[in-house]
């Protein structure tokens, strides 16, 4: 849910400012907002001598941030007690100045050692075919590589056109595909052969940095230099930014986050009105932690007054920020939707539909107590590495999930799984129907016909000991998953527009009302025509006024021309075919849930029937083409496992709300930089 609002105007003496907005930020509840329009006030960035304070305090925490990055401090390392503000100054310059030298050593020693990985074996073929004469002043060399012999060969042609016999070229191979050319050539001559070289598209080859200016041979000789030390070298850097790391980093962080806090402050000051005597700011407040600024503010008793009023959401709800207040499971649900802004104050909050749905939905599709398995062991493993600090770098994607949200994607992944357990239970599926074959799982046909209506035929698997409850798989099922599909797909869409006109009553936006009035009508109308004519197939039925579905169809469709006629959306017309669509894409729930299923039997099929061709070798080949087989299986559809469900989410259901049309500002309070870690 949206946490409720209040806004705030908090008043007080020039000369307490900056303690007032400390006090403020150490509550860290306000969300303040820029004072603007205001005669007789100075807004907007500070001047004088609070400017040139401010430039201090930032080149300080500039400073500060490049020295922890450069020395490795990690962000999450216990602060220790913070130095005098007078000592902040000479602390940081004693990081900054040999962790800046310590980085550029390595630096350079980095890139002399890249440079002899990419380089080596090519400078000391070339060092070899030229012989020393690149040290004498009378002769240029040209060094230059080739991975076709056909190159070479334009090369020697192109020289040969420009310089007739003034010219001598050597090669030899470096490695496969790979030759090293040497043209020697008189001074003189150096730029004709280069013209030569470009006109057979070949390019000289130019070594990095300082490497560009020495012979081939004295290359060679710092090559085997940087071979030999460079290592040691680099490990005794790292060393010396660890000691300084164990020395320095835990004041260093803690004065990070005091320049931190001291820039935020003077930010937030240059969004108040501010005269000679006095200032002005003004803000938000969450409801229940008023009282939390309240006791901040205290200690300044009448030094400063504060102001609480009523948030007008009508008029003004796109510039009240959105605070969601959920419950602990809901909470770790919320990531799902930030794929947007979040909803506008005085609208509704999602989260929790998306909370309960979404792991139901998968469920619904996955059904296997194997694969459910796999899924809440993946949670377990995210669960406790985030637990234990640790992130997790995900290399196909690039991207690496830090502790907080590991421990979210392990909760939902956690709750996911479960679901797939217990519908897994239901469809008595387990890697497929391997423990159908084993008979712990069986089809009753009685319960079957008894439960759902439904008539099986076929006496395959009809003995065991649990009796499934969804034989999705089975053809004579199938009509009465699409119909319980289609109809979650009624009650969300319907649902949708229902909140639609409801928010539009709200805030008296009767343009939307009318709409979403005349969608719900049409949806009515169009999904008791279906049901009336028995999806076309009685169209006859619908003479029949006896019925009263009959009437509530038509009253449906009137209020639905009635509802295009006063909101003027003619396109509606065509809009409702869509949500039509909305409702059918519901299957989708059936279709891929069913065709995983159908390949998981294949899989498993695969392998049962490798095991029984040979006695003893083959139970184990059909487990391990088994296995393959659902692994490629697997690998195949577990994006649309989680898409399908999802997008009937952030689709068919939010889309009708106008979720996406009217987003909020998100809750962004001013806080020290500890508490924004």
């Amino acid at each position: 849910m949206i946490n409720q609002m209040q806004q705030v105007v908090v008043a007080g003496r020039q000369r307490d400012s900056r303690a007032i907005m400390q006090a403020l930020q150490t509550a860290g509840v306000l969300h303040i907002v820029p004072v603007e329009g205001t005669a007789g006030f100075q807004t907007g960035p500070l001047g004088g001598a609070a400017a040139e304070e401010r430039r201090e305090s930032e080149r300080l925490l500039a400073r500060s941030e490049s020295s922890l990055a450069q020395i490795g401090v990690p962000r999450d390392t216990p602060r220790s007690a913070l130095p005098d503000e007078g000592q902040w100054p000479e602390l940081v310059e004693a990081v900054a100045t040999p962790a800046a030298a310590l980085e550029d050593q390595e630096a350079a020693l980095r890139s002399d050692l890249d440079a002899r990985k990419t380089y080596g074996d090519v400078a000391a073929v070339l060092a070899r075919l030229a012989a020393g004469l690149d040290t004498r002043p009378r002769f240029a060399v040209l060094s230059l590589t080739t991975e076709k012999p056909e190159e070479l060969q334009a090369a020697d042609a192109a020289l040969r056109a420009e310089l007739k016999d003034r010219y001598a070229l050597s090669s030899a191979p470096v490695r496969d595909g790979l030759t090293a050319v040497v043209v020697a050539v008189l001074a003189p001559d150096r730029d004709r052969a280069r013209s030569a070289l470009s006109k057979a598209r070949l390019g000289e080859l130019r070594l990095p940095g300082r490497f560009e200016a020495m012979p081939l041979a004295g290359v060679v000789q710092e090559f085997e230099r940087v071979g030999k030390n460079s290592d040691a070298a680099l490990s005794d850097v790292q060393a010396q930014k660890r000691k300084l790391a164990g020395q320095y980093g835990a004041s260093l962080l803690s004065v990070r986050d005091a320049l931190a806090d001291r820039v935020a402050i003077d930010d937030a000051r240059a969004q108040t009105a501010r005269g000679k005597y006095g200032f002005v700011l003004q803000g938000y407040v969450p409801t229940d932690r008023v009282a939390g600024m309240n006791a901040a503010l205290a200690p300044f008793g009448n030094g400063v007054l504060t102001e609480l009023s009523a948030v007008d959401d009508h008029h003004n709800a796109g510039a009240i920020p959105v605070q969601l207040k959920n419950n602990d499971y809901t909470r770790n649900f919320e990531f799902l939707l930030n794929i947007s802004d979040p909803p506008r104050y005085g609208t509704f909050d999602p989260s929790w539909v998306v909370a309960f749905f979404f792991p139901i939905f998968f469920g619904f599709i996955v059904a296997d107590v194997g694969f459910g398995a796999l899924f809440l062991a993946a949670a377990v493993f995210m669960i406790g590495r985030s637990k234990r600090g640790q992130s997790l770098p995900i290399g196909l994607l690039g991207l690496t999930l830090d502790p907080a949200t590991l421990y979210q994607v392990g909760y939902v992944l956690r709750t996911m799984s479960l679901w797939s357990i217990l519908f897994g239970v239901l469809t008595g599926e387990f890697f497929g129907d391997i423990l159908e074959r084993l008979h712990l799982f069986y089809v009753d046909p009685t319960l079957i016909k008894n439960f759902w209506g439904v008539t099986l035929t076929g006496g395959e698997h009809e003995t065991g000991i649990i009796p499934i409850l969804l034989p999705r798989v089975l053809p004579e099922f199938s009509t009465t998953l699409l119909l319980i599909c289609i109809a979650l797909g009624v009650v969300f869409v319907l649902w949708s527009w229902g909140l639609r006109l409801q928010l539009s009553l709200k805030h008296k936006h009767g343009h939307h009302a009318w709409e979403a009035l005349g969608m719900l009508g049409g949806l009515v109308g169009l999904i008791l025509l279906a049901f009336v004519s028995k999806a076309g197939r009685d169209f006859g039925a619908l003479g029949n006024f006896g019925n009263p579905l009959v009437i509530i169809m038509l009253v449906g469709f009137a209020v639905f021309i009635l509802g295009v006629i006063m909101s003027r959306a003619f396109l509606m017309v065509i809009e409702i075919l869509s949500n039509g669509g909305n409702i059918i894409s519901f299957t989708r729930l059936f279709a891929v849930g069913v065709s995983a299923a159908i390949l998981a039997n294949l899989a498993t099929g695969v392998g049962w029937s490798l095991g029984g061709v040979l006695p003893v070798i083959g139970p184990l080949l059909g487990i391990l083409v088994g296995l393959i087989v659902h692994t490629f299986l697997f690998a195949l559809t577990i994006l649309g496992h989680v898409m399908q469900p999802i997008r009937l989410m952030w689709v068919e259901y939010l889309n009708p709300t106008g979720f996406y049309q009217e987003n909020g500002i998100r809750y962004n309070p001013f806080a020290r930089a500890s508490l924004r870690k």
